[in-house]
């Protein structure tokens, strides 16, 4: 009795919900890695409206950069993927606030400068 139910599991073949969920899961896995990449990309490309330097008389860019790096090493092994993807949600959250700060200020900058022409010589 035993060995016809241990026949029975051996035979059982996997059914085509199985099949999909087994190869979902590399593919979810690979759009986890293309948005994390993706965003990192973004990042650095952000990254270079900052050229202005810092207390310690670093360029911005380059700190910001190596913060984003640092950052990615420290999540790159992280096996959660409901945290990979809260973690990604933060970052393009927190990247879409600067570059909004970053756009007002300059919009602001760019409104005072032609309320107030520079007279040259002053």
């Amino acid at each position: 009795m035993q060995m016809a139910k241990l026949e029975q599991i051996q035979m059982k073949r996997p059914t085509r919900e199985d099949q999909r969920a087994q190869r979902a899961t590399p593919r979810r896995l690979l759009t986890t890695r293309r948005e994390a990449l993706s965003l990192y990309r973004e990042i650095l490309r952000y990254s270079n409206l900052f050229v202005h330097r810092d207390e310690h008389g670093r360029m911005w860019r380059d700190v910001l950069r190596a913060n984003a790096r640092a950052e990615f090493d420290v999540a790159r092994h992280e096996p959660d993927p409901e945290l990979i993807n809260r973690m990604i949600v933060t970052g393009r959250d927190a990247v879409q606030r600067i570059v909004d700060s970053y756009m007002r200020k300059r919009q602001r900058i760019i409104a005072e400068e032609t309320v107030q022409p520079q007279v040259p010589g002053m």
